[in-house]
């Protein structure tokens, strides 16, 4: 104990003590901050992957949407999705990873690190536990979302399994789900070389401040050392001590003043010598004072020279330091604004020589103008104690002249007054993250077709909006869009001159609206335009027109001519809502009146739209309950031979006898059955109900008839609609030739479904089944198709008859189109005829039958054999 006291009594020994607690507490502050960083660490990478799997989730929204809208099937909707998916790879600090694709059978669907599991079932694969894996993933995804955590072995790694926790996320539309994952320890190995890093830079600068302290008090601890031997000699005899010079010491210094004290002491003790003794003692004591200050000069070289060679050794580990990470190392002494940066900038932004003192200069200079202020306000927030250490992201241009994305970060220290006087932390290359979160976003966030805004950001523009109104701050409108007759253009000539059409709709408008206003594409053929801050009905009406007036044109497709036009709902807020839900939906309300009304107009929103949309509603119910409770029931118009006024066939004609309202008018529910997709069973139960009447007329000895039956696109591009043709004939034991299947012309100009429409056609024509081309002269005829078409009929439409008797010019193009359907060796039926006149001047072209109110109006099944009977007597 004593030893010990005598030892921190020296003052060396309570320097390096001290020194020895300080960096105690300063390791002890690094093991807390490292621990700390360890679970954050885990935290951040767990909602990383939450995030990154929700941003892969919004995604694939439009594909969803379109699945929704019946625009996709559901296998084209999951090869899209499973080829964004296979697309999302990314890397982060903890290296390669990707986002992968299951069914809610385990079936993997997409694999992309290794694709040689696409296909197959994994829905028995158990963990390194035997814990089900795959079952658990689904679970949680039918859920909705959600972690999963498990053992499993890291790929191309021979380690034991490891602890795995994945995030994933259901698509219950195409009962599948996605998801990425980590590894624990991964984070780990991440935190455990972070905690190394840290370390190693502590240690040097713990050797710094030994090397600093050394150099700074040794020469003290010489000067006390001398003082202490000298009193000593003098202690154990006077007579040999020695006067010490003052001279090698800064004036007024303690030292000084010690030596020069020790001087006079040892003067007054000689003073008392004898004289004889005084002299010879002066000159001995030159002399040895002389020798001393030799000496003490060689000593102090001596260190000089150490301390070089410390210094050096020093400079030449932080260069070591700073040239081995792959961030630019910066540290900058802002008193003097001078910025120390290591080579890797050279590399980065293939500049040279910024790593000198002035760098600062060259380096400010290159910030992008609009990113000066955040890195600003973030450096005076952290100098200011806001934030416990400096974080921004901004952009630098390169030598060659382009902006490249880094993330600063740094750490200040502090003088006594609290004012940051050095800061030094790193820069690193973000570029290429930037442009993964750019692309996510556009993925997110923009229509992949036409590159305007989608869904997704019209409603968060449109909530935003929504708020700001309620506050009283902004109003404005919204005018729903929807091309007319845009399903003709895309039956006629395909998806891709469809979608081409499109992208020029988005171009026009997007030259129309001004740029602070949004146009989004929500799916389909419909658009938004979205105005801001335009409150007056007038203003929002001007809009509406320049928008009708760009979109009213004439348009070729596919060598056809199309009329392109639009109707426009218009919905003000906060007028009309202040919710994004109540806004489109009373939007699309607008819409469906413009239709109405006629097409290519607008329409402002009213509240007794609602009644007319819920009445189109409450019918398609109806229809729905129609089928399954057998409201339906045929009626039947004659078709006569036109020279001897005998029944040729009857055409079957649906009607719907509603328990509350009666008879309903064809034109009223007609439309919504092709609209709401039941046509499909529909003319099923009307495909079997006149084949059965057929029956019936071969019973009544009218065998030689037919029953005409007209068959919509939907129906003849279903797969089983030849089986069920042929059902419904064998299931009534007639003969095919006693069934006429009538098509329009719009059926057959889809060129996609072309070459399969006509070889349907072709095959139930080879069994005998008539076909007739209903409604000729109204759509897109062309001799190509007559000449291709496995047709036996051509119906000329009401319209060309009617013309014939109201001065009309369609007179001789009718005889035309009677000789030429002669010629091609097919039959022509003319519809619509309603006076002598008519049937007068169709005889006189030679025109075979006819069928109109002339000859009789529909009628139900019961009063067909009168009309059999009138037509004879006739």
């Amino acid at each position: 104990m004593q030893a010990l006291a005598l030892w921190l009594d020296k003052t060396l020994s309570r320097i390096l003590l001290a020194l020895l607690i300080f960096v105690s507490g300063l390791l002890f502050a690094v093991g807390f901050i490292t621990n700390k960083f360890e679970a954050n660490i885990y935290d951040y990478r767990r909602q990383e992957l939450k995030r990154i799997v929700e941003v892969a989730r919004h995604s694939i929204d439009p594909v969803i949407i379109q699945y929704r809208a019946g625009l996709l099937s559901r296998q084209a909707a999951l090869d899209k999705v499973r080829d964004n998916v296979r697309s999302m790879t990314y890397s982060d600090l903890f290296g390669a990873n990707y986002v992968f694709m299951s069914s809610y059978q385990g079936i993997m669907l997409v694999q992309p690190f290794e694709p040689s599991l696409e296909g197959s079932d994994q829905s028995q694969l158990k963990d390194a536990y035997g814990l089900p894996i795959i079952t658990s993933l689904i679970d949680t995804a039918r859920q909705g979302e959600g972690y999963v955590t498990y053992y499993y072995h890291p790929p191309e790694r021979t380690t034991q399994p490891q602890q795995k926790v994945s995030y994933v996320v259901g698509i219950p539309e195409l009962e599948a789900y996605i998801g990425t994952g980590m590894y624990v320890e991964d984070i780990q190995k991440s935190y455990k070389a972070f905690q190394l890093n840290l370390q190693g830079i502590f240690l040097i600068f713990f050797m710094l401040i030994m090397a600093a302290q050394y150099t700074l008090l040794r020469p003290m601890f010489s000067s006390y050392q001398l003082l202490i031997q000298a009193f000593d000699r003098l202690r154990n005899n006077p007579d040999t001590a020695l006067l010490l010079s003052p001279l090698i010491y800064r004036k007024g210094s303690e030292a000084e003043r010690l030596v020069t004290g020790f001087n006079a002491l040892l003067a007054d003790m000689w003073a008392k010598s004898a004289a004889m003794q005084q002299a010879h003692e002066e000159l001995t004591q030159s002399h040895e004072e002389l020798t001393a200050g030799n000496e003490e000069l060689m000593a102090l070289y001596t260190q000089l020279t150490d301390a070089n060679e410390l210094l050096r050794k020093s400079e030449e580990r932080y260069r070591l330091a700073m040239e081995g990470v792959n961030d630019v190392i910066y540290d900058w002494d802002l008193r003097n604004n001078k910025i120390e940066l290591s080579a890797r900038l050279n590399d980065i932004l293939g500049l040279s020589g910024v790593e000198g003192g002035d760098g600062y200069t060259q380096w400010a200079a290159r910030i992008h103008p609009e990113d000066k202020g955040v890195r600003e306000q973030a450096m005076l927030d952290h100098f200011a104690g806001k934030t416990p250490y400096y974080a921004a992201e901004f952009r630098v241009m390169s030598q060659a002249g382009e902006y490249l994305w880094v993330l600063s970060r740094g750490k200040a220290l502090f003088d006594t007054a609290g004012r940051a006087i050095r800061m030094a932390g790193s820069f690193t290359d973000i570029s290429e993250h930037k442009k993964r979160e750019a692309e996510i976003w556009r993925l997110a966030y923009r229509d992949p077709l036409t590159g305007l805004a989608n869904r997704r950001l019209l409603t968060e523009r449109l909530r935003s909006e929504l708020v700001m109104a309620q506050g009283g701050q902004v109003c404005g409108a919204m005018l729903y869009l929807d091309l007319d007759n845009f399903k003709l253009v895309n039956d006629s000539c395909g998806h891709l001159q469809g979608d081409q059409l499109l992208i020029e709709v988005a171009d026009m408008l997007g030259k129309v609206v001004d740029e602070h206003h949004l146009v989004a594409r929500l799916g389909g053929d419909e658009f938004v335009v979205l105005l801001t801050n335009v409150c007056q009905t007038a203003d929002i009406v001007q809009y509406a027109e320049k928008l009708l007036k760009a979109l009213s044109r004439e348009v070729n497709l596919c060598a056809h001519s199309f009329f392109l036009s639009v109707s426009i709902g218009i919905v003000c807020y906060p007028l009309h809502g202040a919710e994004v839900d109540e806004i489109l939906k009373k939007a699309d309300t607008a819409l469906y009146a413009a239709k109405n009304a006629g097409k290519n107009g607008y329409r402002f929103y009213e509240a007794s739209m609602q009644e007319t949309l819920i009445h189109k509603l409450n019918m398609e119910r109806s229809l729905r309950a129609a089928v399954s409770n057998e409201e339906f029931l045929l009626y039947f118009q004659p078709i006569v031979y036109l020279e001897t006024g005998l029944v040729s066939g009857f055409e079957a004609l649906l009607r719907w006898n509603n328990p509350q309202q009666g008879l309903v008018a064809p034109g009223e529910f007609i439309p919504l059955v092709e609209e709401s997709g039941l046509i499909v069973p529909i003319g099923k139960w009307v495909m079997r109900a006149a084949c059965a009447f057929a029956r019936k007329l071969t019973n009544m000895a009218y065998a030689d008839t037919y029953v005409a039956v007209n068959v919509s696109v939907k129906q003849l591009a279903s797969e089983d609609f030849v089986p069920m043709v042929r059902a419904a004939l064998h299931e009534a034991a007639v003969p095919p030739t006693m069934l006429e299947l009538e098509i329009t012309e719009t059926i057959l100009m889809n060129s996609e479904c072309l070459t399969t429409n006509i070889a349907k056609l072709k095959e139930l024509k080879d069994m005998g089944v008539r076909i007739a081309l209903d409604d000729f002269g109204t759509g897109y005829s062309s001799l190509t198709y007559l000449k291709q078409l496995p047709i036996d009929v051509v119906k000329i439409d009401k319209a060309f008859v009617d013309d014939l008797t109201e001065g009309g010019k369609n007179g001789p193009l009718m005889g035309s189109i009677i000789a030429l359907a002669h010629n091609l060796g097919l039959k022509v039926v003319a519809e619509g005829v309603e006076t002598e006149e008519q049937r007068k001047l169709l005889r006189e072209w030679q025109c075979d039958s006819i069928q109109g109110y002339l000859i009789s109006r529909p009628v139900p099944e019961a009063e067909v054999l009168k009309v059999c009977m009138k037509s004879k007597d006739s």
